[in-house]
């Protein structure tokens, strides 16, 4: 047998008007509408997984610390690793490297796991105006970066 409070609510949705269109917005007040995002990025860490074959090789080649930009465009990092005490070694997607100097009360240590670099119009990351947050929290300038380049 049919339920009627079905049978009358499937009837009500047949004959229910269509619902008109909405009215375009004006631009002034579309401009009024307006939102502000705020993007995070977060930049992994490169690991190596367990599954990666370990192959045992020459001593990896010496580098030297050269002078860099003071500015970095977010969209070219690709990932990260910490070998110093007082800095962050970025890898760049075209297989570059920088170096990301902190400031003295700040040890890299807290940045094994993950930072995040909050993003600016100009999409880059600057030295002595940027700061990386570390995903405990920490906060950290960035005083310079230098290109590390193989030694000969």
């Amino acid at each position: 047998m049919l339920n009627p409070l079905i049978a009358t609510s499937g009837l009500l949705l047949l004959f229910a008007a269509p619902a008109s269109s909405p009215e375009p917005l004006e631009w002034d007040v579309a401009a009024d509408l307006l939102q502000q995002q705020r993007i995070t990025i977060h930049v992994p860490r490169v690991t190596i997984r367990s599954t990666t074959i370990i192959m045992r090789s020459t001593r990896p080649a010496a580098v030297v610390e050269k002078k860099a930009d003071d500015c970095v465009k977010m969209e070219s990092l690709a990932g990260f690793s910490v070998n110093r005490f007082d800095s962050v070694d970025l890898v760049l997607k075209d297989g570059s490297m920088l170096r990301a100097k902190l400031g003295n009360d700040c040890p890299a240590l807290g940045f094994y796991q993950g930072f995040y670099v909050k993003a600016n119009k100009d999409k880059k990351m600057c030295a002595k105006r940027d700061s990386i947050r570390s995903r405990s929290g920490r906060l950290c300038a960035v005083q310079s970066f230098t290109s590390l380049v193989l030694a000969r």
